[in-house]
């Protein structure tokens, strides 16, 4: 079956959990492979037309903030070979431009994010699930240092969208769907030898 389709691995948890960096190093070590890496966070509805106040009103922590029905699209064309135009966000002015990177298919496409495993349209085509755990202050600190470096943000924009929208959502939304994982993996510890094993087990799925 894997001769034709992608063994799609879907990896979610909490905001700064860890998700993108053990996306980067389950993808090195399934290296073999030449893993295609997609981001949820790529999925955000466009809000370029709203005033900028507006724009930063909005929850986009919650399912509703990103098209899940266009991702469950091209997760359906990866899986079965076929390469997308995947769009591409930009935080700061809360925008998308659509069809903005080409994402080629592969025998393992690794999918990232804190919503990932919510939408039903999306959980047919995960093949494993990978659930990233931190607790919320690691997690918050992580955020800070990501969001102000590379967002265009303020700390004390940071910390306010954390405590109103991004734990409350992740309690009603993401922690929930830890039981539907496959496996958990404590990022907190950034335990290698667990990612070593999850890889082993990612690669008797696809030999």
């Amino acid at each position: 079956m894997r001769a034709k389709e992608s063994l799609i691995v879907g990896i979610s948890g909490g905001s700064a959990a860890g998700k993108t960096t053990v996306a980067r190093l389950l993808a090195e070590r399934l290296g073999a492979y030449s893993p295609s890496v997609l981001e949820v966070d790529r999925y955000f509805n466009d809000h370029s037309d709203m005033p900028e106040e507006q724009r930063a009103r909005l929850n986009y922590d919650v399912p509703e903030a990103l098209s899940f029905g266009q991702l469950a699209e091209d997760l359906g064309q990866l899986k079965l070979g076929r390469p997308v135009q995947a769009p591409e966000y930009d935080y700061a002015n809360h925008a998308s431009r659509p069809k903005a990177t080409l994402i080629q298919p592969s025998a393992v496409v690794i999918v990232e994010g804190i919503l990932l495993f919510h939408p039903p349209t999306v959980a047919p085509l995960l093949d494993y699930r990978i659930f990233v755990e931190a607790p919320p202050d690691e997690r918050l600190r992580r955020r800070i240092e990501r969001d102000v470096a590379h967002r265009g943000r303020t700390r004390e924009s940071v910390i306010r969208q954390f405590n109103q929208t991004v734990e409350p959502a992740y309690r009603e939304y993401t922690a929930p769907t830890r039981a539907e994982a496959d496996t958990t993996l404590d990022w907190n510890a950034m335990n290698y030898a667990d990612l070593d094993a999850i890889a082993e087990r990612i690669n008797g799925m696809l030999v």
